[in-house]
């Protein structure tokens, strides 16, 4: 999975009003986040955190891949529309999947099995992102829940999707390693396994001027076949995204955290992401043929970016040799 390139940024209006806290308790006055406070996507790096030590080398390679030295935001093509359901939304959609299909949630946890039909609670109008990856999320802030979909497809008047999987956001946001039984507990709609509702940049966020939560990045030479929690899959090997090369999935990239963020010239909207990529970092989650960031795709976040919320080529003021990667831990392999 993983899209080839990314659109720069654009921004306006959101989907409702609905807001929830720094743990995502609807009603707060701060942006809503998906997963526990307690979760690793939603702790900032502590200050002794632990610089790992191939970062330098990984780094090097990651700010300087021909053609792609500067971050992108995916908000359109290869990006995550985001449609927010509530309790009015009764009609279910049946999704038939080739890989995660059935069972969407039957319990206080994720419940995906290995193909078939599962209900989702689709909103007529629906459609999923421009590019090959068409990712598709739905999210019930409410019930803090996600219904999530790679290679979603309306075409013929009834929903399709190459990888469907639920989670529950109310959790830790990490499933367990693919390789472990049952395989489909751990996939996910990313390559890494991540629900796609993590990381994402929304229009709530940049609106209120502070991410709380951890962002996630693709590139082109992310490291295939292994892969680290949070993630819980790894990026299939290609002709850019090899075995011997690159960061692999999960493994959490910081902005410098002694970079003055005044040095860079940086509109509000591009200071908020700045200041998320040193407090939190970002998990790599995907490949992409752009160093992307991701923002809400959905047409209501458009209309906001579009607007002029988010600033086209903010991001691309953030200098990418400036970033570390973090101790990784616990390696799994997916020989694949």
């Amino acid at each position: 999975m993983g899209g080839t390139t990314g659109a720069g940024g654009a921004s306006g209006t959101r989907a409702d009003a609905a807001t929830g806290g720094a743990a995502g308790d609807p009603g707060a006055t701060t942006p809503w986040r998906p997963f526990a406070a307690t979760s690793v996507w939603n702790t900032p790096i502590a200050a002794a955190a632990t610089v790992d030590a191939n970062s330098a080398t990984l780094i090097a390679d990651f700010s300087s891949i021909a053609g792609q030295t500067t971050f992108w935001i995916n908000i359109q093509d290869y990006s995550v529309p985001v449609y927010w359901v509530d309790s009015t939304v009764t009609s279910m959609a049946t999704v038939m999947a080739a890989l995660g299909g059935t069972g969407f949630r039957t319990g206080a946890a994720d419940n995906s099995v290995a193909a078939g039909a599962g209900p989702a609670p689709i909103p007529s109008g629906a459609t999923p992102a421009a590019g090959t990856d068409r990712h598709l999320s739905i999210v019930d802030r409410a019930t803090r829940m996600e219904w999530a979909f790679w290679d979603a497809d309306h075409s013929s008047g009834s929903w399709t999707a190459g990888e469907a999987s639920t989670q529950d956001l109310s959790g830790d946001g990490v499933r367990p390693p693919e390789r472990n039984n049952p395989w489909w507990a751990g996939h996910g709609p990313r390559a890494c396994g991540f629900g796609l509702i993590a990381g994402l940049i929304t229009v709530d966020e940049i609106q209120a001027g502070t991410i709380n939560h951890a962002l996630v990045i693709a590139y082109p030479h992310i490291r295939s076949s292994t892969y680290t929690p949070p993630a819980s899959s790894a990026q299939g090997t290609t002709t850019d995204a090899i075995k011997t090369r690159g960061i692999l999935c999960g493994g959490r990239v910081q902005l410098d955290p002694t970079l003055d963020l005044s040095t860079l010239n940086l509109s509000p909207s591009g200071l908020t992401i700045a200041r998320a990529l040193q407090v939190y970092g970002a998990f790599v989650g995907d490949y992409s043929g752009a160093v992307s960031l991701y923002a809400d795709a959905s047409p209501d976040a458009q209309a906001s970016w579009s607007a002029g919320l988010l600033a086209s080529g903010d991001a691309q003021k953030i200098p990418l040799d400036r970033f570390r990667v973090l101790t990784i831990g616990t390696v799994y392999d997916n020989m694949n």
